[in-house]
């Protein structure tokens, strides 16, 4: 669930876009194999802006790689969602993660959600139609590359992923939901 308070689509400017997002962007700690991943795609050519921590090796390696090293709270973290064109969205491995709390806050904000494709993310968001999702290296670059060249496509998906989160995933509907599985009526 998210805090519709905190994760909501706000407005973004030009100014907003240049100061928080890009094309490909990334917001969370620091991971090797979500490293490699970006890493990946910027040799491939695409611009890619991480926010997070732990990122401060990563600093210059590529001129394609923006590493910002620092954590986005409240406003900047919604702005910038909407202020990249693709908001990545990795999993913990470590945690055998099948969703995270950025797979439904992205879509709140009105971000566009390329994410690790999962049972639980496909439960959540219809593929190629609320989100989109990947289980490759090569996937994920395609995807990318498809979807920084269809702005109308990846604007629709956006839209509509915001509009799944708003008819149940807030913290409120998704209590509501749980205590009704366990209540009795």
């Amino acid at each position: 669930g998210y805090d519709p308070e905190a994760f909501r689509s706000l407005p973004v400017t030009a100014a907003d876009v240049r100061r928080l997002g890009g094309d490909i962007g990334f917001i969370g700690s620091y991971e090797a194999e979500r490293a490699s991943s970006m890493l990946g795609l910027a040799r491939a050519g695409l611009g890619v802006r991480i926010w997070g921590d732990g990122w401060g090796a990563l600093r210059g390696v590529h001129p394609l790689l923006a590493v910002e090293n620092r954590p986005l709270y409240f406003d900047e973290y919604a702005r910038a969602c909407a202020a990249f064109k693709i908001n990545l969205g990795f999993l913990r491995k470590l945690n055998r993660d099948q969703q995270t709390t950025r797979s439904v806050e992205v879509p709140a904000c009105g971000g566009f959600l390329l994410a690790e494709r999962t049972a639980e993310h496909l439960a959540m968001f219809e593929e190629g139609v609320e989100a989109e999702f990947f289980a490759t290296q090569g996937e994920l670059l395609d995807k990318c590359r498809r979807y920084l060249a269809a702005d109308t496509a990846r604007r629709a998906i956006a839209r509509r992923g915001r509009e799944r989160c708003l008819a149940g995933y807030s913290n409120a509907a998704r209590l509501s939901q749980a205590f009704g599985a366990i209540l009795p009526r």
